[in-house]
């Protein structure tokens, strides 16, 4: 073990990692999501604190994050994290500003969110929810007021759980579901 931390104060739910891979750019960072309604990231050279905290305003009420990812780390400045939470809510960090760069509800809770790739600017990004639906989201397209552009699709019956992106072909993912089912997309 390099170290021990106590993180949170309720169960983890999700991690995520980026950096250190010889590929992409930016510092080898975890992010950690958990019941408390904060997200986390950690800088493992820089231990027992974390390097950015999100978390709800004084008075707003704390909503379970179910699910974190990062994303547009294509250079040593630029960072974004994304959060997925048990009601709905999508929120996109942007770690440079130390800002919400965007929010939206997508109705039921988000289990699982993976943007195409990290290590590059901000391309796609997939959302799966609890009623078998999986949204996907055009970050290079944004509206002032409408947000990313998106398209919705009913996959299942039941929960989506994961949503992976093929390495080799971006335009490719596959989801979970939880009747033991996976499809393959593109």
């Amino acid at each position: 073990m390099v170290y021990s931390v106590k993180a949170h104060k309720e169960i983890i739910n999700t991690i995520d990692g980026v950096g250190g891979l010889g590929i992409g750019e930016g510092a080898p960072e975890i992010v950690t999501g958990s019941r408390d309604g904060m997200v986390k990231v950690w800088d493992p050279r820089q231990k027992n604190t974390p390097v950015a905290n999100m978390q709800p305003a004084d008075g707003d009420t704390k909503r379970d994050c179910w699910t974190v990812a990062f994303g547009h780390a294509y250079n040593q400045q630029d960072r974004c994290v994304c959060a997925g939470y048990d009601n709905g809510d999508i929120k996109l960090f942007d770690l440079r500003s130390m800002s919400l760069r965007w929010e939206t509800n997508i109705r039921n809770g988000v289990c699982c969110v993976e943007f195409d790739r990290k290590d590059i600017s901000m391309n796609k990004l997939v959302a799966t929810t609890l009623e078998g639906k999986f949204h996907v989201f055009d970050m290079r397209t944004q509206h002032p007021t409408k947000g990313f552009a998106s398209v919705v699709e009913k996959a299942y019956k039941s929960t989506i759980w994961q949503v992976r992106h093929l390495p080799q072909n971006r335009d490719i993912f596959m989801t979970a579901g939880g009747a033991g089912n996976l499809h393959l997309w593109k």
